[in-house]
Parts: C-alpha cells; structure tokens; sequence
C-alpha cells in the first residue's frame, strides 16, 4: 500500500483549518426610503422643480463600509457594507422624504430636464454612531432659488439619538433616522407644500398680476419715496384694494 506524501498531508489539513476559519457571509444594507403616499396625484401644471445636490459626507465614511466611531478610532465592520456610497444611499433618503413633504412639486436629485426653481445643497460635517448606540449628525443645509431677487435660505442641524443595538442592522437603522431628522428640518419653499398655495396654480398667478399692477397703481399716484411694498409670500393671496373695480 502506498503512502500518501507528507506535503499533500500538510495541504489537506491547511485547508480544513482556513474552512474552519472562515468568514461570516457578507450582508448589503440600504437606508430604507419612505414608503410611498397612497394619495399620490400627478402633479399640478407649472410645478415647482426643487433639485436635491448629492449630499457631502466626511471622506473617511463616504464609501460602502459600514463603520463604527468611538473616539479618534473607525472600525470597519466585517460583516456588513452599505450597497452603495453612503452619500448616494443618503441623498436618496433625504429626497424622497422632501418629496413626501412637497407633494405639489417635483424633487428629484437626478439630472433635471430644466433649469431647476430651487437648488439644495447639504454638507454634513459629522456624523457618528458609536459602539455604545450612540449617533450624532452635524449638517448645514442652503436652498438657492433660481429668481434672483429671493434670498437663499441657510440653516443648521444637530442631532442626537440613541440605541441599544450597535449591530450593523442596528448602524443602518440609527444613520436612516439620522438623515430623516435632517430631512425634515430643511425649510422648503412655501409654494411647494401641501398646506400653501403651489406656485404654478391659476389662482397664485393671478395674485401676482393683481398685486404688480396694484403697486403700479400706487406707485403712480404716490412715487417711490412715500411707498414701501415688498412682495408678498408666494402662498398668500392678496386681495387688491388699491384697485377700481374695472380692475380687479
């Protein structure tokens, strides 16, 4: 009977070692989108075209790996990835949930076919989640409108929230609350909300002609110097008492 060569011996049991030795599988995760409206209608003619820029992490978690902070230390998981750049898994939580708040108005962070109304950019400075559970979020948020004579309108958020579970499921759970925290404190324009007027309504549209030609009406009577009107939100509608009825 043969014997069997000691290096083929050696092999076979390197082998049975680096099996036993193996890693878990390697899971994906995403940040989980708002489910959509189920009163969902098309939207209105001349609506608002509101584009999300794709949000700005910190470099050392602007990738696909699943990562814990606890101090000056990033500990990457091993059993865990994020299916994609986590800034594009944020940007598209952060933009459906501004559509789901703007119904009246189109939110994409694609490409627009048009000029957008209104552009939003969002830098976020720190985000942190823990080996304790802990998650914190620093971001500052600016909304450019295209009208030159509107202002842009900046703001700032911190967050902080907690839990017990710092799992990778746990991780992707905390960073999804942590962008929909965010989300819901960017201030978007009036006319783009359910609860105003859409900018691009009939009825808006009108307001405004009324509400130039009420001023022109002042203006020629009055002057410049003893008139002060500044226009008036786009969701409000004013009534035009500076003119004849044959006007209004």
């Amino acid at each position: 009977m043969s014997k069997t060569p000691r290096w083929m011996a050696c092999t076979v049991l390197i082998a049975l070692s680096l099996a036993g030795c193996a890693a878990p599988p390697l899971r994906l995760y995403t940040l989980a989108a708002p489910a959509a409206s189920a009163d969902a209608r098309p939207l209105p003619r001349g609506a608002a075209l509101i584009e999300v820029d794709r949000l700005v992490l910190p470099d050392v978690l602007d990738s696909d790996d699943i990562v814990l902070t606890d101090g000056d230390v990033v500990k990457r998981s091993r059993t865990g990835r994020w299916a994609s750049r986590l800034s594009l898994l944020a940007t598209d939580l952060v933009t459906s949930r501004l559509a789901m708040r703007a119904p009246d108005a189109l939110v994409t962070d694609q490409w627009p076919a048009r000029k957008p109304d209104y552009r939003v950019m969002i830098h976020v400075a720190r985000l942190d989640v823990t080996s304790k559970g802990r998650a914190s979020l620093d971001a500052e948020w600016e909304i450019i409108s295209r009208a030159p004579e509107r202002h842009t309108h900046r703001g700032r958020i911190q967050v902080d929230l907690s839990s017990p579970d710092a799992s990778d499921p746990g991780i992707a759970s905390l960073d999804a609350a942590l962008f929909e925290r965010l989300a819901d404190a960017i201030a978007l324009p009036p006319g783009s909300l359910r609860a105003g007027a859409t900018s691009g309504t009939p009825a808006v549209r009108v307001a405004q002609r009324r509400f130039t030609a009420c001023r022109a009406v002042l203006l020629s009577h009055l002057g410049p110097e003893q008139l002060s009107l500044s226009d008036p939100p786009r969701h409000e509608l004013p009534t035009p008492h500076c003119l004849p009825a044959s006007s209004r």
